[in-house]
């Protein structure tokens, strides 16, 4: 170890460096037109430069997000009471309840775009 407290040498010695490991800097010149010629969003970025608009729910992604906590649910009350038919039944029907509720909010209460 130096005096500086880096490990240089170490890394030197147990990490040899590949090209994907390199990472080099862009020039402050490249960077200072504020990324005016860059489409769409940048990753991690805020606000992105194209306009986001609400649209309605698709049928088929309310279908898998229903899915989705279906399953998430009965795993969670397997490993803590097990299951048995009413529970299976009783957490289906909850969860098909609140989607289709929540389908219908999100379809009446969404404007046309």
């Amino acid at each position: 170890m130096s005096a500086d407290g880096s490990d240089d040498e170490f890394v030197a010695e147990y990490e040899p460096a590949t090209a994907a490991d390199i990472i080099e800097e862009a020039e402050p010149s490249a960077t200072a037109d504020n990324g005016e010629d860059e489409e769409g969003a940048v990753a991690g970025s805020f606000a992105p430069d194209v306009a986001v608009t609400p649209q309605a729910p698709a049928p088929e992604n309310t279908l898998f997000v229903a899915l989705g906590s279906c399953l998430a649910i009965l795993a969670l009350a397997d490993t803590v009471v097990g299951l048995n038919p009413a529970l299976v039944a009783g957490v289906v029907a909850a969860v098909g309840l609140t989607t289709a509720v929540c389908y219908g909010v999100l379809v009446k209460t969404t404007p046309d775009t």
